[in-house]
């Protein structure tokens, strides 16, 4: 068995490849490399054959338009909605809703903002106007002498320890009412359409939200098939609906029809199952883009009711000075 250095020996020594060709090119300098973003070609160094940048992965420059990117993700616009027939609610077509009005994220404090807002609406207390004594319209002469009756002194008639006199500290036209944004109401009311649509509680007609009879017993059963009975159910609907009203008025206490100009917030988060017309879901997205569903809203309807009042009991307490002056 031969040794390890005659092994080590027998192996001839291997000589080095000289390079068949010439290397062509030169490997470029900082300077002179392309910048960031240009879809410049490359030069191979060993082979000088062009490489185009296209095959490489490359992110654009700032400065570029944004059209370099023409496969960029973008948001969707609208949401394919299934449309209903009614009373069946069988799928019979697709709508494209906006996003602004069915997939807008969950704003809890825009919803309560909204909330406080209709509420202190409601708690409208400007009637409530009890006059001072120098409004009451009785006369500055005293109900009794000063002395010689052995009673306590007395003064006007208008005194508060009269039963038909004033009321001292008596409410003055109190204002409960909270200023709000016409933006962020039309926000939370478009924030809670997003809300009933994402947990499947929203349900979009096709045509109109109509019976053919106006008995109860139609309604009832449909309410029935559907299993609403015992549910909030709201009933948007974009006109007069007088054989729908009539068979729910007495067979469904827990349905309410509203007009598409008389929603409001709470009414739309209390309710467990929200049917609107299409018609109707229209009107509303394009109307609380901007200022306009407020002007048209029905929940502000008493705030001069208050204000008449105490015009009418200032006028009234007015003409009665004029009557005790002529006396």
């Amino acid at each position: 068995m031969p040794s390890t250095t005659e092994i080590s020996t027998s192996i001839p020594p291997i000589a080095p490849i000289e390079p068949t060709q010439p290397l062509s090119g030169t490997i470029p300098s900082t300077s002179e490399l392309p910048e960031c973003g240009e879809p410049n070609v490359a030069t191979d160094a060993v082979t000088s054959s062009p490489v185009a940048r296209e095959d490489l992965t490359w992110v654009p420059a700032a400065s570029e338009n944004k059209a370099a990117l023409p496969f960029a993700a973008r948001p969707p616009s609208a949401v394919l909605t299934m449309l209903h027939s009614f009373p069946s609610l069988e799928p019979s077509s697709f709508a494209a809703i906006p996003t602004s009005l069915l997939a807008l994220p969950f704003r809890r404090d825009i919803l309560w903002q909204a909330v406080v807002y209709e509420n202190d609406t409601l708690r409208d207390r400007r009637s409530l106007f009890l006059p001072n004594r120098a409004e009451l319209g009785y006369s500055k002469k005293k109900m009794a002498p000063q002395k010689g009756r052995g009673m306590a002194r007395v003064g006007k008639a208008g005194s508060p320890i009269f039963n038909h006199g004033s009321k001292p500290f008596g409410p003055r036209n109190p204002d409960d009412r909270t200023l709000l944004n016409r933006r962020v109401y039309n926000l939370a009311l478009r924030t809670a359409f997003s809300y009933a649509y994402q947990r499947g509680n929203l349900t979009v007609l096709d045509g109109p939200a109509e019976l053919v009879t106006y008995k109860s017993k139609a309604a009832q059963a449909i309410w029935e098939v559907h299993a609403w009975s015992n549910l909030a159910v709201l009933v948007v609907v974009a006109g007069e609906r007088k054989n729908l009203n009539l068979s729910l008025r007495k067979s469904e206490p827990n349905t309410q029809v509203l007009h598409m100009k008389d929603l409001d917030v709470r009414t739309l988060l209390k309710a467990k199952k929200i049917i609107v017309e299409k018609e109707a879901l229209e009107y509303i997205e394009k109307n609380t883009q901007g200022k306009k569903y407020l002007d048209e809203a029905t929940i502000g309807k008493n705030f001069y009711v208050g204000a008449k009042r105490v015009k009418e009991a200032k006028a009234k307490a007015k003409k009665g000075k004029k009557a005790q002056v002529k006396k």
